[in-house]
């Protein structure tokens, strides 16, 4: 006869199948504590020590046994990474690394314990020489790596990493971060990389878009310094699945040789295209124009971010050219007009004829504050009384002013904002 616990225990009622569901989902819903450095401490254990039952399912579920974070190395917590990744049976695995001593102290260690598995996805720190560990790893353990993510905080010289697809023939998310050098791209499976604390050249960078025809997502920090080969006889890059493309420069002092970067480029199907805030823009309103004409003027942009441009960017003519953007940031934290809206522009965006469905507008100052707030009011009025969602409403916009416009706004601003009119104004010199 069973007994009154089991019965009235909601949990004791479930079946294995249930259970186990329950279980794998608990493990994907984890997020660890930091710093955890006991492996003993994940969930996948401690539902096994629940019951005799729950324990049986726990081990008998290779799910929850696949991923593995090793926050601190040591000869115990390896040993029990190899018996905890021994219940995943033949699933690859995933594996975090990180406080792993003194330079090249586990490398041994660390190609033995690597090599005994398939790996999946391998997330790698604080790990001085990972470069050395990765390349001496046997194909098999990397044939199923799907994500490498590298930190790397000391500069090494000579450190390369091998991004072959021969090698790694599943590869499709890389973050490499510090001191390290591409040897190659080459790789159809790749869709995500991110470089942005990776120096690259802007040639490099070609290479990268021009062998990885399967990107869809792109960060890149280039450098103003090009390589030997120049910049000549380059071929058009189509790049027919890049939905997110971000580029940053290494410091705010440094320019982003924009034009240059765009010439051989061919954005059909791009949603977001960043060039940061910090970042020095070298801004040619004609490499955008072909850009944009090449690009069958964006269909899919949605969201364009322009730092700090070394020109004056007419934005009307910029909008023109990006007729389905929904949020703008452009020359944002920027005290000097680098952008102006003469009355064309002003116009277009009040009426919905220029960006008809912006809803978001980010941008520095503005030296005709009082026609731009005027062509907020304008649009939003357009918009209730629009019987076919054209112009879109502004759910956002922010703007700089000098110190007098600031406060001849600031009352308007203030009863606009209490009709629902999202607006918002800083003095430049503060921002």
């Amino acid at each position: 006869m069973p007994s009154l616990g089991s019965i009235t225990s909601p949990c004791m009622r479930l079946n294995d199948d249930v259970l186990r569901e329950i279980f794998i989902h608990e493990h994907a819903c984890f997020v660890p504590d930091y710093p955890k450095p006991s492996i003993r401490d994940l969930p996948q254990l401690s539902v096994s020590r629940v019951c005799s039952l729950w324990r049986h399912i726990a081990l008998l579920t290779p799910q929850l046994w696949s991923e593995i974070c090793i926050l601190d190395l040591t000869e115990a917590n390896l040993r029990t990474a190899r018996e905890y990744l021994s219940r995943a049976e033949n699933l690859p695995v995933s594996i975090t690394l990180s406080r792993t001593g003194l330079p090249g102290q586990w490398r041994s260690q660390l190609i033995d314990f690597l090599s005994s598995h398939r790996i999946r996805a391998l997330i790698v720190t604080e790990e001085l020489w990972f470069h050395l560990i990765l390349s001496d790893l046997p194909q098999r353990s990397v044939a199923d790596l799907e994500s490498l993510i590298i930190f790397n905080y000391i500069d090494h010289e000579g450190a390369q990493i091998d991004l072959n697809e021969t090698r790694y023939p599943k590869l499709a998310v890389v973050l490499i971060c510090g001191f390290y050098k591409i040897s190659s791209f080459n790789s159809s499976s790749l869709r995500s990389f991110d470089g942005r604390w990776l120096s690259m050249t802007v040639n490099e960078s070609w290479d990268l878009l021009s062998r990885c025809p399967s990107l869809e997502e792109s960060r890149l920090r280039i450098t103003r310094v090009n390589d030997s080969r120049g910049t000549v006889s380059i071929p058009q890059i189509h790049l027919r699945r890049l939905r997110i493309l971000a580029l940053h420069s290494e410091s705010e002092t440094d320019e982003i040789p924009f034009s240059t970067f765009v010439e051989v480029l061919t954005l059909p199907v791009v949603e977001e295209l960043h060039v940061f805030r910090t970042t020095r823009l070298a801004w040619s309103a004609t490499a955008f124009q072909s850009l944009a004409r090449r690009s069958n003027y964006f269909p899919h942009l949605r969201d364009l971010v322009l730092g700090n441009p070394t020109s004056v960017v007419d934005a009307g003519a910029l909008l023109a050219l990006v007729p389905s953007l929904e949020s703008i940031d452009i020359c944002s934290g920027i005290s000097t007009s680098n952008a102006f809206y003469d009355h064309l522009a002003l116009n277009g965006l009040a009426s919905g004829s220029l960006a008809p469905r912006l809803q978001s507008l980010i941008v520095g100052y503005v030296s005709n504050g009082g026609l731009f707030v005027d062509m907020v009011e304008s649009r939003m009025k357009n918009a209730q009384t629009s019987s076919n969602g054209v112009p879109a409403p502004f759910t956002r916009v922010q703007f700089l002013a000098d110190d007098q416009g600031y406060h001849d706004h600031c009352d308007r601003l203030l009863g606009m904002r209490q009709r629902g009119i999202p607006i918002n104004s800083h003095i430049s010199k503060y921002w």
